[in-house]
């Protein structure tokens, strides 16, 4: 089962790991798009290991930007 990214999660992330408040409004919209970003980025993970060019990761997130460019 796949965790969901909440407008909670992104309030206390922004806190924890930044410093920053985010209003309860804002993260709610921010959610979708970080849970889409992880996503990509989980994705892009499994087909890269430590050896792979680091500029081949944004690539792949390019690659992997939308549901139809998805293997």
């Amino acid at each position: 089962m796949k965790n969901k990214v909440t407008g909670k999660l992104i309030e206390s992330s922004a806190l924890q790991l930044r410093r920053t408040r985010v209003g309860e409004a804002r993260a709610k919209v921010l959610a979708p798009d970080i849970e889409r970003l992880n996503d990509v980025a989980l994705a892009a993970a499994e087909d890269n290991d430590f050896n792979d060019e680091p500029a081949r990761f944004a690539s792949m997130l390019v690659r992997l930007k939308s549901p139809d460019s998805r293997r």
